[in-house]
């Protein structure tokens, strides 16, 4: 409400909160118009009145990054997922492993063949 023009001026605004996914933008439609793909998923919250106190803490917390290196943000976050994943993968064959092996070493303490040789 306080970063709108039309909003400031009114009494009563409705807020609505969706996940970026559901939003529905299409060519024929004016700038600043969105749709929702499903309207389940939509939050709507009404706002009665501007709390100065809210909007000045907001403010103070309010930073902007100017130089966003975005390539390079999203290189690290997939080579951290690879690792983690690759990490997860070789604790898994390991323990499959183990498993195996003890599987082995049980059917061998059960089997027969060692004592008529």
């Amino acid at each position: 409400k306080a970063n709108s023009i039309q909003g400031s001026k009114l009494n009563d605004v409705d807020v609505v909160y969706t996940m970026w996914e559901n939003l529905k933008k299409g060519g024929d439609m004016d700038v600043g118009q969105v749709g929702f793909h499903k309207a389940k998923e939509v939050r709507k919250i009404n706002v009665c009145k501007k709390i100065n106190e809210i909007i000045n803490r907001l403010e103070k917390t309010k930073y902007e990054k100017t130089d966003v290196d975005f390539r390079g943000d999203r290189e690290k976050r997939d080579s951290n997922e690879i690792s983690k994943k690759k990490e997860n993968d070789r604790l898994r064959r390991k323990a499959e492993e183990e498993e195996q092996k003890r599987r082995q070493a049980e059917a061998e303490n059960r089997s027969y063949d060692r004592l008529f040789s």
